[in-house]
């Protein structure tokens, strides 16, 4: 579970999108679950009662609360189960259901359940407003308190990170990983070039960042308008180093339109480049001060271009 926290003015806006009317937005699985301190079961009725409580503080310029409450896709959870969670989630965040108004929408266009919950952070008592500064971190502590009270599935323990706020985010990560993992254990996928073919098949581009010497340094990926790198998926650059290195050159071979000297990542998908005689061009630089490319057999220049920067780093300066 996951929480994602955004604060605004216009509470017709906000509850004109939980209810799926906002014409860019129009989504007729939107569902009211329930409400607390509202007579109207209309988005309409529910956003004046809740502009009316708000014009009570002249202080606060953004009373409205919109929380998207989010589980990971294929967990099954119940509709008891997601009133339970969004009932705790205002009383842990600090807006009792005794002194605020809420109204609760379920959304039902994903592949993963997820609620949107709008908070009036002007209560209702006239007391404190509902405040509103690190909501990353109350919300990181606010889902590991729901989750453990109700035995929801937790996350693991590297996903606490700004990261984690996005579902679809989450679902690309999931996504990429799992074909990149499975690209990685097929044996016929033996080189750079062969993967970015794999993964394009999946409609998944895949970007390599290079240093400029050539050398591997950073991935990213990006399926269906979302980009995560490598770090995120849990496939960093040197693990894609070592895993083709055994393959030697042709496995490290800088794909397509790299040129020397440049970081620019590579897209996927584009073409191999021709020598004229057949066979695909060298692209990454061929030697270095150690002699000509191929005087090592078995080695590859990436592993070539490493080992010339450590030892141009171990040279003293003069």
């Amino acid at each position: 579970m996951i929480a994602k926290t955004i604060t605004g003015s216009s509470f017709a806006g906000a509850l004109a999108y939980g209810a799926g009317l906002r014409t860019e937005h129009i989504n007729k699985q939107a569902e009211l679950l329930s409400v607390a301190n509202v007579g109207s079961h209309d988005a309409a009725g529910i956003a004046d009662e809740m502009q009316a409580v708000a014009a009570l503080s002249s202080r606060i310029q953004q009373p409205v609360w919109h929380t998207v409450l989010s589980w990971a896709p294929g967990e099954q959870v119940s509709r008891a189960q997601k009133l339970q969670a969004a009932a705790l989630y205002c009383e842990l965040i600090g807006a009792s259901l005794a002194r605020h108004q809420v109204a609760v929408y379920e959304h039902k266009d994903k592949d993963h359940p997820h609620l949107h919950i709008y908070i009036n952070r002007v209560p209702m008592d006239g007391g404190p407003a509902l405040r509103s500064d690190h909501n990353y971190a109350r919300n990181v502590r606010v889902t590991r308190q729901i989750r453990e009270q109700l035995g929801m599935t937790p996350l693991p323990a590297r996903r606490q990170s700004t990261n984690d706020l996005s579902p679809n985010t989450e679902i690309t990560r999931r996504y990429v990983r799992s074909h990149l993992t499975a690209a990685l254990r097929d044996g016929s996928i033996r080189s750079f070039d062969q993967l970015v073919a794999r993964l394009q098949e999946q409609q998944i581009a895949l970007q390599l960042k290079r240093d400029g010497k050539g050398v591997l340094v950073g991935t990213s990926f990006r399926y269906q308008h979302i980009s995560v790198t490598g770090s995120d998926v849990g496939i960093k650059a040197q693990q894609l180093r070592d895993h083709f290195r055994p393959f030697g050159y042709e496995g490290l071979r800088t794909p397509p339109h790299y040129h020397p000297g440049s970081s620019r990542g590579i897209a996927a998908g584009t073409a191999p480049v021709s020598t004229g005689n057949g066979a695909p061009g060298r692209l990454i630089r061929g030697s270095d001060e150690s002699g000509p490319a191929g005087s090592s057999p078995g080695r590859g220049d990436a592993e070539q271009n490493e080992n010339e920067v450590r030892r141009r780093r171990r040279r003293p300066r003069l």
